[in-house]
């Protein structure tokens, strides 16, 4: 009999991964749940009040330049230049006309912004506020303005809008990809983890390793486990038989207990064989059994596994 130390006690990392392989479908759920919270989260996270939701809209302008004095185009406008302009009477004078009385100026302003982006002759105008309506209002004002701008300023032949956009929700840094993986990722490392130290920790007998950490008896086979593994058991508890004289087999099971009768019939055998059932013993249980075996000096000459997975077996040991 060998007293239990789990510090001590090696792991068996076969077992350990085959019992893995068991769960597969546990790990891929775990993933998909974890995807989904991924997700949902971070879904939950990007939802912005309506009052604080941003849209915008823009418009490209074409500007075809006048000749001045030298004849020479004007170029006098520039980004910065067109950035101020629209907030100037000539055009912001001209643009809330085209708007409803609700508008105030110092909103209009602050909505457009002007620049040119690469060719002087071309200006991007974008609008920005907190309601679709007014984002679409607004650069439909502000290009009416500059087509009145182009028909008035002497630095213009004309002024044209040649492309708008409707207004758009202003979408954050989409990373759904990210959000996703990283659930997924989260999630069945998390799962991966408790199984590990699940298994670890579970020391239910299953195979013959299992057994070294409670007894020194001479391992006898696997019986239930299929015709070879069955063969095999059956040869070892002949032979015990045959040098030991009348021996004794107890099914052991865990929620089972070893009624008086029992043990009298086990006592009164010349040895006593222990059929341990597969999964379902622990080895602390199985412990206390050999210590009353002890106690009562009933020799334990030999253990097996019972009612074993073949299956499990078959890729334990390679058959």
């Amino acid at each position: 009999m060998r007293e239990i130390k789990y510090a001590d006690a090696g792991m068996d990392m076969k077992k350990i991964l085959l019992c893995f392989m068991g769960k597969i479908k546990l790990i891929l759920l775990a993933a998909v749940a974890g995807a989904v919270l991924g997700g949902g989260i971070y879904a939950v996270s990007r939802v912005i009040p309506e009052s604080e939701r941003e849209y915008q809209a823009m418009a490209k302008i074409y500007l075809d330049f006048e000749t001045d004095e030298t004849g020479e185009v004007y170029q006098a406008y520039n980004g910065y230049t067109w950035n101020d302009l629209m907030a100037t009477d000539p055009i912001l004078d001209v643009t809330m006309q085209y708007l409803p009385e609700e508008y105030t100026r110092e909103e209009v302003a602050a909505a457009v912004k002007a620049e040119i982006l690469s060719d002087l002759r071309l200006l991007t105008i974008t609008v920005t506020t907190h309601d679709a309506d007014s984002c679409d209002r607004i650069l439909q004002a502000t290009g009416q303005s500059l087509v009145n701008r182009g028909n008035t300023a002497k630095e213009f032949k004309q002024i044209e809008v040649i492309q708008t956009t409707s207004a758009k929700l202003v979408v954050a840094d989409a990373r759904w990809k990210q959000a996703l993986a990283g659930g997924a990722v989260l999630v069945t490392v998390l799962v991966l983890l408790g199984m590990l130290l699940y298994y670890i920790l579970d020391d239910r007998i299953m195979v013959a390793s299992d057994l070294r950490q409670v007894t020194d008896a001479a391992f006898i086979g696997y019986s239930g486990a299929g015709e070879r593994l069955e063969k095999d058991y059956e040869a070892n508890l002949a032979y015990i038989r045959a040098q030991k004289g009348d021996i004794a087999v107890l099914l052991l099971r865990q929620k089972e207990a070893v009624a008086e009768e029992q043990w009298q019939e086990l006592c009164a055998a010349d040895g006593v064989v222990l059929l341990v059932s597969y999964g379902e013993v622990h080895a602390v249980y199985l412990s206390y059994v050999t210590e009353q075996l002890a106690v009562r000096e009933c020799p334990l000459v030999g253990i097996a596994i019972g009612n074993a997975d073949g299956s499990f077996l078959g890729r334990y040991y390679g058959g």
